[in-house]
């Protein structure tokens, strides 16, 4: 059976903002957004669009969009058109904003995606890592 890691809201001090939920929601959403660009960007094999939705750190890993989405193809397949996508919300992660998305591929496993946010400078979100979780088997 899967077991849901709990989702925790991040802490406002974590994502510098003082003016209560309304903002914090805001960042959520930002974050939400940059993820599912990439996503979409992945399933149209838009290297360019979901090259732009790492963080400057990934991309001096993966200095052109033809290593990114070689390194993708090879390590992260299971986020190249999945069938079901679910948002289940940022947790805290030593300080870090970690958004937590449900991923089904179209082969039917699932997985839980770790996606890692960075804040640059503008106040424009980045994904800065994602881990991926095979999920076990639910028993019927």
């Amino acid at each position: 059976m899967v077991k849901t890691i709990p989702t925790v809201v991040v802490l406002l001090a974590l994502l510098g903002s003082p003016t209560g939920k309304a903002d914090q929601k805001d960042h959520v959403a930002a974050m939400r957004s940059v993820i599912q660009a990439q996503l979409h960007a992945f399933a149209r094999n838009d290297a360019v669009k979901a090259y732009a939705q790492a963080s400057p750190e990934i991309r001096s890993i993966f200095p052109t969009t033809e290593h990114f989405m070689t390194m993708v193809r090879q390590d992260y397949s299971a986020l190249i058109a999945p069938a079901i996508v679910s948002f289940l919300g940022v947790i805290d992660d030593s300080g870090r904003p970690v958004f937590q998305v449900l991923v089904e591929g179209r082969d039917g496993r699932r997985w839980m995606a770790f996606y890692t946010m960075v804040q640059l400078n503008d106040a424009s979100w980045r994904i800065g890592g994602c881990v991926l979780a095979k999920l076990s088997e639910e028993s019927a």
